[in-house]
């Protein structure tokens, strides 16, 4: 379970974290990767463009883009919310 979570300004750095993490997960404007119990994130709208386009190209089929995302205790936790948010 993540229990920290890190922000970096250095591509090189998150980077190295990223190589070693089985996924990344994008969520705009960030990107995370977890390491142990830490989660280790980069805010990419504080990068340069050719920056951004370096770390895509680097970590290109390791990335997880998140649509959205619901806090639940169980898959029927999960469900129930799901279906709700269907019917409103």
């Amino acid at each position: 379970m993540v229990q920290e979570f890190i922000e970096v300004e250095d591509v090189g750095t998150f980077r190295l974290v990223a190589e070693q993490a089985p996924f990344v997960i994008r969520r705009d404007p960030y990107l995370f990767a977890q390491y142990f119990s830490s989660m280790i994130f980069i805010d990419i709208s504080k990068l340069e463009d050719r920056e951004v386009k370096r770390l895509f190209d680097l970590l290109r089929g390791k990335i997880i883009v998140v649509k959205s995302l619901v806090k639940a205790s169980s898959i029927s936790d999960f469900l129930e919310k799901a279906e709700g948010k269907k019917q409103a």
